[in-house]
């Protein structure tokens, strides 16, 4: 029989309940069951090849699903790799963007003036910013080739080591960022006599040298880091100081044949010089009738990448001429949006457009005989300003020639 509404109300207004959920003997039976041993399943093998069979059946079904899922076709997967014409559209966009965000460009131009005969060749280094406004246009001169080599900037020049018995002029290079000095004197040899050397190239990281000995002119092709050494005066009169090895590619053009160990095995085999623009590695000769060394400049064949990181001139010579008929040489920027025509008197800049020279922006002289030994470019957003910035505080700081 329920209790009525009433008879609950009575109870509950009674206060607690008399007995008690959780007592003393409750307690007691739970320690116990807690002490004993969990009781085991028997084990039964047709319970374990009943999971394995549920298992081989969910593996088969997975596969089938994915094999038939209509994504899995060869047409879909095609498809799929497709990107959405929007992101295809999004992407030209960008890129033309970036194409045709002003940029600017600096060139470092190292210049050798040639002296008359006994007197020692002169070198200088212009540096020349240029972009799409005037503003972005800026120049400095120093003394030396100052020439960028992985992440600092080297002083290159040419010092005079002088004595009762000889007279030397040898190259010479160091690390003009970490503030290093011109390497020590020469090591000494007997009969020394007379040794003169020019710079011709200034690469990466390699240096072309015109060097007379007994009157007769060698070229050779060296390491930044071998002149910076002291010179072995034995080894370069006998020709057996360090010489880069050289090769034809298969581009048709001339690099350092890393295969080869650096010697003297191709000493004399090369001359170096610019021909319309282009840094250039003439066969050398006997020329008729005589036993000198000869050009000929008929196998003229253009440096690569690995001498020079950038030897492309991105103008022909039809439109050179029109705006200076008198040219000699011409540089271009690797990005085309700047470019220099040289004369005999004069270096003009121009502002390149689309390609073509659009705007003449810069005039700066030249001293007669002047020509060009170096041409090294910085066009990315990230090094433009930091070579301004470091180069220009290296021209300040140059050291002054003593002869």
């Amino acid at each position: 029989m329920m209790p009525t509404d009433d008879k609950l109300k009575r109870e509950l207004a009674r206060g607690p309940l008399k007995k008690s959920g959780f007592d003393e003997r409750l307690r007691r039976r739970i320690e116990e069951r807690l002490d004993e041993s969990p009781s085991r399943r028997p084990f039964r093998p047709y319970r374990l090849a009943g999971a394995g069979l549920t298992l081989c059946v969910m593996i088969v079904a997975a596969v089938l699903l994915v094999r038939l899922h209509p994504m899995n076709t060869e047409e879909a997967r095609q498809a799929a790799e497709q990107p959405e014409p929007e992101a295809v559209a999004d992407t030209v966009t960008i890129a033309a963007s970036a194409d045709d965000a002003p940029r600017r460009s600096v060139l470092l131009l190292g210049l050798r003036r040639d002296g008359a005969d006994g007197e020692p060749s002169t070198y200088r280094t212009l540096l020349v910013a240029g972009g799409p406004e005037p503003s972005d246009w800026q120049t400095a001169e120093g003394e030396g080739i100052i020439m960028p080599y992985r992440i600092d900037f080297w002083r290159l020049d040419v010092r005079k080591f002088e004595s009762k018995d000889f007279t030397l002029r040898l190259a010479g290079a160091w690390n003009a960022s970490r503030g290093d000095m011109p390497p020590p004197s020469p090591i000494p040899a007997e009969e020394v006599g007379s040794v003169e050397e020019r710079v011709l190239f200034a690469g990466n990281r390699y240096i072309a040298i015109a060097r007379r000995t007994g009157g007769e002119w060698t070229q050779h092709m060296m390491e930044i880091t071998d002149l910076a050494q002291p010179r072995n005066v034995a080894a370069i009169l006998s020709g057996g100081d360090r010489q880069v090895p050289l090769e034809m590619k298969e581009s048709g053009k001339i690099g350092v044949d890393t295969d080869a160990i650096p010697g003297y095995s191709n000493t004399g085999e090369w001359n170096f010089a610019r021909r319309a623009g282009l840094w250039m590695a003439f066969r050398s000769g006997p020329s008729a009738g005589t036993a000198k060394t000869a050009v000929r400049l008929a196998q003229g064949f253009a440096f690569d990448a690995s001498l020079v990181a950038h030897n492309e001139l991105a103008l022909n010579w039809t439109d050179i001429r029109e705006v200076q008929p008198a040219a000699v040489d011409a540089v271009t920027s690797p990005i085309r949006n700047m470019a220099g025509i040289l004369t005999d008197r004069k270096i003009v800049f121009y502002r390149m457009k689309d390609g073509k020279l659009d705007r003449e922006m810069l005039e700066l002289p030249l001293q007669p005989g002047e020509t060009v030994v170096m041409t090294e470019w910085a066009t990315h957003v990230d090094y433009v300003d930091e070579w301004v910035n470091r180069v220009t505080k290296l021209m300040e700081s140059a050291p002054r020639r003593i002869d």
